[in-house]
C-alpha cells in the first residue's frame, strides 16, 4: 500500500516516479535504531540501490514501450537488507496479464555469503511474491475453501518472468536477505499495471475482469 501509493503521489505532483522516491529520501534524516534494537534504514543506501535498479531496467526509456506494456517501481527495507525492484508487465485487452521481467538490486553489506543460495532467495522471493497476487484464502462455515496448492496455485515455469538480480556491494556488515526482497515485487507489479492500463490495483488478488482495456 505504501509504495502503490507512493507512485499515485508521484504522479499528482507530476514527476517520475523514482526521482520523486529519491526526493523523499533525499529529506529522510539520519536512521534511528528500531524498537528491536537493530539499526533504522539509512536512506542513502536505499537510494543508491533506486539508482542501480534505474539504470539496469533501462527506466528511463520506458516511454517508449507499447500500450498494455508498463513498468513500476518499489523498494522495501527490511532486516537491514534494502532492496529496490522494477516490474515489466504486459496486460492483454482482455485483462489478462503476465510479469515479463524483474530486475531486483539489494544492499546487504560488504560480503554476499553463499552467492548461489542469495541469487535462489531473491528469485524464490520475487516469484513467491507475484504469486500472491494471484491467490485469495475464503472461508465457509469457519473452515477455508481451498485445500491446495491447485486452489490457491504458485507461479508455474511457464509463467515465470525473467529475473534479473544484482547485488549492490557496499561497506557494511552482512545482512538479511530472504524477506525484503518479496514485499517490493507486489508494489512494482502493480505500478507496472497502472503504467499499461492507467488502472489502479487496490485490492488482491488480480482480477482479469478489471483489467481490461481498449
Amino acid at each position: 500500500a505504501y509504495q502503490s501509493f507512493l507512485d499515485e503521489a508521484a504522479l499528482a505532483a507530476g514527476k517520475d516516479p523514482i526521482d520523486f522516491r529519491l526526493e523523499l529520501l533525499a529529506a529522510t534524516p539520519t536512521a534511528a535504531a528500531s524498537a528491536g534494537g537493530r539499526p533504522g534504514m539509512v536512506a542513502s543506501r536505499m537510494a543508491d540501490v533506486l539508482k542501480v535498479v534505474r539504470e539496469r531496467s533501462g527506466w528511463d526509456n520506458r516511454k517508449s514501450l507499447p500500450k498494455g506494456i508498463g513498468m513500476g517501481v518499489a523498494f522495501y527495507f527490511s532486516h537491514s537488507g534494502y532492496f529496490a525492484e522494477v516490474a515489466k508487465v504486459k496486460v492483454e485487452q482482455n485483462g489478462s496479464w503476465r510479469v515479463l521481467k524483474v530486475w531486483c538490486v539489494g544492499d546487504i553489506g560488504s560480503q554476499i555469503i553463499n552467492p548461489i543460495n542469495a541469487q535462489n532467495q531473491a528469485q524464490g522471493s520475487i516469484v513467491d511474491g507475484i504469486s500472491e497476487m494471484h491467490q485469495k484464502i475464503t472461508f465457509d462455515k469457519g473452515r477455508t475453501t481451498q485445500s491446495n496448492f491447485y486452489d490457491m496455485p504458485l507461479l508455474r515455469m511457464d509463467y515465470a518472468p525473467q529475473i534479473d538480480v544484482h547485488f549492490h556491494v557496499t561497506n557494511n556488515p552482512p545482512t538479511g536477505l530472504g524477506e525484503p526482497a518479496l514485499p517490493p515485487v507486489l508494489p512494482a507489479v502493480a505500478n507496472a499495471i497502472y503504467a499499461a492500463t492507467t488502472k489502479r490495483i487496490r485490492t488482491l488478488p488480480v482480477a482479469q475482469s478489471e483489467l481490461r482495456w481498449t
